[in-house]
């Protein structure tokens, strides 16, 4: 898409401009929050999966579930108010939790010609990790992308494969079509440095142009030179074996000459520091592109665009440069490709205000007890300008883990060695860092209660269920077999457990109802604990 303007054109303002100035805000929160509730001021309790199995679903439940299952790789029309995923995730494999959360984005943000790339950023305690974008576009702005790729495709149409060369330079009125066009893009610039930006890349890619055709014209020039100096040694060389004359010197004249000839041809032109004037070295020297520069707001000083011009060169060299910069003009015209790897696509209708429940796994590394969550991204406009969301407030999650429920008191039984019981403590250590399987051998010849964890930990539910049954009967072993009976589907037997466990210990109660796979029982039975 292409924006004409003259001298005499008024100042046109983005079409992001107003964005600025909007006081509602794009937000997150946990799932059951209204925006403004979550952020700071709650952290969501995060569970700690393992490899117990999936349910084999009966003919009528799969086709209810394959109905729920939200497929991210189509693209979904939004028809009302609020559009929230009805996704079906089965249990996921040992040492990895769900991140859930809903995107809320207020109608002032939605638009015929925007696009929306949602990027959530999931915080742990040494690293940042963005996870897969949310893209939400508009109409004008997905029939803007289509003419960036018919306009790349008519780019690539014009390359001439080097096995037609003779036929297609060979033909003269093809010659001159090729020579013919030119392709002018007028990008509106109405702010200082988003103009200068655009004379920059104009003055770049003309200032290419020249040194393209600098370098070829030399270097035709110098393989003719070599060529007649090759035709007069040869006629030399011919005539001196024809008399039967020693050749050594002719030949020792012959390379020096070529030597020098290759030395008197200029030196290969290209675009350096000192090439580019001063007020574009910044952008050079720092590799800012468009995307980086920051829109004016409404009372700074407008600018207006330059004309870009392609300039016409020798034509085997054009097509040969064309194929050389096929990566970088596409970035130049499409500067807003598609987003095939997007955890989630949708085309909006604007007006309305739109929602979005986000969820993912995301794996649990030794040691790692909070998670938090952020989002940032960017709105892209038809007319090429850009908003960048400000990050908004942060969820929090705190991850829980089984190795919760292991009994250091067992520590001081009486019966261990001095031996064992430094064993005993490193395999409680490697619990509580989550090397679950490391623990399990040191623990699997003790046969207690940690051990019966240990095996929790790593999903082998039958067994530790069955070791449990061996041992005496405390808080502990009811707890912990409270949650083996609801992996094992035994809700009835999970909710007596639970039961008991809270019976003999009150204390359980509290960890019973931040414990996600417990506290489920408790909200789907109703149980009074209390």
């Amino acid at each position: 898409m292409f924006w004409a303007c003259t001298s005499n054109s008024t100042h046109k303002r983005h079409l992001t401009e107003r964005l600025f100035l909007e006081r509602s805000q794009i937000s997150i929160t946990h799932p059951g929050n209204r925006p403004g509730q979550g952020g700071n001021q709650s952290a969501m309790v995060l569970n700690e999966q393992v490899n117990y199995n999936q349910l084999q679903l009966a003919d009528n439940k799969k086709n209810e579930a394959d109905d729920a299952r939200l497929d991210t790789n189509k693209v979904y029309t939004l028809s009302q108010v609020t559009v929230t995923s009805q996704a079906r995730f089965a249990p996921v494999r040992e040492g990895q939790v769900n991140i859930d959360f809903i995107i809320h984005v207020p109608e002032a943000y939605l638009s015929d010609d925007f696009q929306l790339t949602l990027t959530p950023e999931l915080i742990t305690p040494d690293s940042v990790v963005n996870l897969e974008d949310v893209v939400l576009r508009g109409k004008n702005f997905i029939e803007l992308q289509k003419q960036d790729y018919e306009r790349f495709d008519n780019y690539l149409s014009g390359i001439i494969d080097p096995s037609a060369y003779d036929s297609a330079f060979v033909d003269r009125r093809g010659v001159n079509r090729e020579l013919g066009r030119r392709r002018q893009t007028e990008l509106d610039s109405y702010y200082g440095k988003w103009s200068l930006m655009q004379e920059y890349r104009d003055w770049r890619n003309t200032e290419q142009a020249k040194y393209d055709a600098y370098n070829v014209k030399h270097a035709e020039a110098l393989r003719q030179k070599l060529m007649t100096h090759d035709i007069k040694y040869r006629s030399m060389f011919n005539r001196k074996l024809a008399m039967r004359a020693d050749t050594t010197n002719l030949g020792i004249k012959y390379r020096k000459e070529r030597k020098k000839i290759i030395a008197s041809s200029p030196v290969k032109r290209q675009i350096t520091l000192d090439a580019v004037p001063a007020k574009y070295r910044s952008f050079y020297l720092k590799g800012i592109g468009p995307e980086d520069l920051e829109p004016l707001l409404p009372k700074e000083k407008d600018s207006i665009a330059l004309v870009n011009e392609y300039l016409l060169h020798e034509k085997i060299a054009v097509n040969e440069t064309k194929g050389s910069r096929q990566e970088e003009v596409f970035r130049y015209m499409v500067p807003n490709p598609y987003r095939p790897d997007a955890h989630y696509s949708a085309t909006i209708v604007p007006g309305k205000a739109y929602s979005y429940r986000y969820t993912r796994t995301y794996p649990v590394t030794a040691g790692l007890k909070t998670l938090k969550l952020t989002l940032g991204g960017t709105i892209t406009a038809t007319d090429r300008s850009y908003y960048k969301i400000q990050r908004v407030d942060t969820l929090h999650y705190i991850i829980s883990s089984m190795d919760e429920l292991a009994d250091g008191s067992l520590l001081g039984n009486p019966e261990f060695t001095a031996e064992q019981r430094t064993e005993y403590m490193h395999a409680l250590k490697l619990l509580k860092n989550r090397e679950y399987q490391r623990a399990l051998n040191i623990l699997s010849d003790y046969d207690d209660y940690n051990t019966a964890v240990a095996l929790t930990c790593l999903g082998y539910d039958g067994r530790a269920y069955n070791l449990l049954a061996t041992l005496p009967q405390t808080a502990n072993t009811h707890y912990l077999a409270a949650v083996l009976c609801n992996r094992l589907k035994e809700m009835q037997a999970a909710v007596d457990h639970l039961m008991e466990a809270c019976r003999l210990d009150p204390g359980k109660i509290n960890r019973a109802h931040r414990d996600p796979e417990i506290s489920k029982i408790i909200q789907d039975y109703n149980l009074q604990l209390e």
